[in-house]
This record gives C-alpha cells, structure tokens and sequence, in this order.
C-alpha cells in the first residue's frame, strides 16, 4: 500500500483509494499489507454498524414471521417501507462507499443478456420443483397471488411487493451496505460469502437456505467482479418477477 498524499493511501494492485486501517482494498480485495493497521475486528465500529444494521433487519423479519401482526399486505406495506428506509439512511450515512457501487459500471449488453436469462432459468428451476415438493410431499398448493387478489391492481401490487421492493433495496442492504461493511476489514471473496450467508437467513427459511445460500453468493460475486449492485439488482428483479409469472400463470390469470 502506497501513500501519495497526506492520509491517502493506494492499492499498490488496482489503485483504488483506500483507509490507512483497511487490511484489504475494497474494490479488487488485495491484501494491503503491515502498512495497514491491524484493527480489532471486535472493536470495529465497521461490524458494529453492520450488526446494528443486521438486528434491525432480523428483528422486523421475526415479527412478520412469528407474530400476528402483520396478516395482510396492508401491514406488511408499512413494513416495506419501513427496512426501504432504514436501508436509505445507512447508505446515506455511508455514501461515499456506496456511490461508487450504484453506479452501473463496467456495463456490457452482453453480461447483462446472460443475467436476465440465468436468472429466469434459475428461477423457473426453483419455483417449479418448490410447487412440485409442496404438492407431493407436504400436500399443499401455495398461491403468491392469493393475498393481493383484493386490491384494484393486484397483479401490479404483486410484483411491486414480491419483484421491486426486495430487488432493489434487498440489494442496496446486502450488497450495498453491509457488503462495503465487511469489506472494510475482510477479504473481498469472504465478504462475498458472508453476505451471501446473512442474506439467505434473514428469509427465516431452512429448507430455503438450499438455493438461497447459492443465489446471494452469486449475486454477490457479481457485485464484486463488477463493482456495481445493478447487475445483482436486476438478476433479483428477473429472478422474482419469474416467479410472480409462474404463480399467475399456474393461478390463470394470463389467460
């Protein structure tokens, strides 16, 4: 690690900016070396943050899970709004992190093609053996659609809830801030797998952990190869709204 100027100092690899206390540079994930501070990762206001932000996520997403409040969407709205906002503010607060990665960089038609056609293949794998284990081993047929069939638009309300929402500010939470959190003190590829790891438990699901453990990891290898969160933004996007289709379509409301 180099110093250019006053309390400045560059990844001797890619020369990206980076912290005097940073043990691995945020963008290409190369050790910095004893130049670096070795910070007491319990002591690291870095992972505070980061368990802070995690807590709140948990504890919202327990209650949804465990308690009655929440019985229709009407609540569950609020509860939207609620993690978009608290996500808004620790981006905020850490917006000269989160700049660089929400803009689309290094953007290639081509990559893009293959995100949206892995993600509906994906997706289309996934929700087809869910509904064929559902119907053949628990003996239940789940509907997504069945709880927004009494709004106006439920079909628009559904894919706002279950494809924009999560999509865009699951990824601003995961490969946004708490990413650039862990990032701070780990290696990149660990970052990579930890966040892949939160991401899946946050959903309360264990039987869900078998494809959501891979899904946030390769979403996160996306944001780490690319340095954006778009790619990963639409991929979730694709990969949920196929969902939404599945479920309508098995539902017949596409005709």
């Amino acid at each position: 690690m180099e110093q250019h100027e006053d309390d400045i100092y560059y990844c001797n690899d890619c020369d990206s900016k980076v912290k005097g206390f940073h043990r691995f540079c945020h963008n290409c994930g190369a050790y910095l070396g004893s130049d670096a501070e070795q910070i007491d990762v319990f002591n690291n206001r870095y992972l505070r943050s980061a368990f802070i932000f995690y807590t709140i996520y948990l504890f919202v997403c327990l209650a949804v899970k465990f308690t009655n409040w929440f019985t229709s969407y009407d609540t569950l709205f609020f509860v939207e709004i609620f993690l978009a906002l608290v996500t808004i503010y620790f981006a905020w607060i850490n917006r000269k992190t989160i700049k660089p990665v929400l803009k689309f960089n290094n953007f290639d038609p081509f990559i893009l093609i293959v995100v949206i056609a892995v993600a509906i293949v994906f997706s289309t794998v996934i929700n087809i053996s869910i509904n064929q284990i559902n119907i053949s081993v628990f003996r239940i047929d789940t509907s997504l659609f069945e709880p927004y069939k009494i709004y106006q638009a439920p079909i628009l309300v559904m894919i706002y809830s279950i494809a924009l929402m999560p999509a865009l500010f699951e990824e601003i939470a995961f490969r946004g801030v708490l990413y650039n959190y862990f990032n701070s003190f780990l290696d990149e590829r660990m970052v990579v797998m930890i966040t892949g790891f939160i991401f899946a438990a946050i959903h309360l699901n264990f039987f869900s952990l078998v494809w959501l453990v891979p899904f946030g990891i390769l979403i996160g290898s996306l944001r780490r190869k690319y340095n954006t969160i778009w790619y990963g933004i639409i991929f979730h996007f694709v990969f949920n709204l196929t969902a939404c289709l599945i479920d309508l379509h098995r539902a017949g409301e596409l005709g």
